[in-house]
């Protein structure tokens, strides 16, 4: 069980499971800790960006700001914008991926 999600996933129920409170909280802080390595190893990759329901908000608006665009989070998923560019939209799914001169939107299934 090396994926990092999995074992968050196993903190998770074993903190369900903890009979003392102490214990709960302490578990959910480690699960919380995982996942944050999960969103930031998710956001480290500069040519693409996979949407999906694990990622960390902030992690897709720092990798739309790093090639250059201003990115919000709305009922209609992420919306990126750079200075005279008409706005994209990406739901949950797709894949961002930078070509060099922009960002272009992959649909995903």
């Amino acid at each position: 069980m090396t994926d990092l999600l999995e074992v968050s996933h196993q903190y998770d129920r074993e903190a369900g499971r903890a009979v003392s409170m102490r214990k709960a909280d302490r578990l959910r802080r480690m699960r919380d800790s995982l996942r944050y390595m999960v969103g930031n190893r998710d956001g480290a990759d500069p040519m693409t960006l996979r949407l999906h329901l694990g990622l960390r908000l902030d992690v897709t608006t720092q990798w739309c700001r790093r090639h250059g665009y201003h990115a919000s989070i709305g009922a209609n998923g992420l919306t990126f914008q750079r200075d005279g560019e008409p706005p994209q939209v990406a739901s949950l799914g797709d894949i961002l991926r930078w070509d060099g001169r922009r960002i272009v939107v992959g649909r995903g299934a």
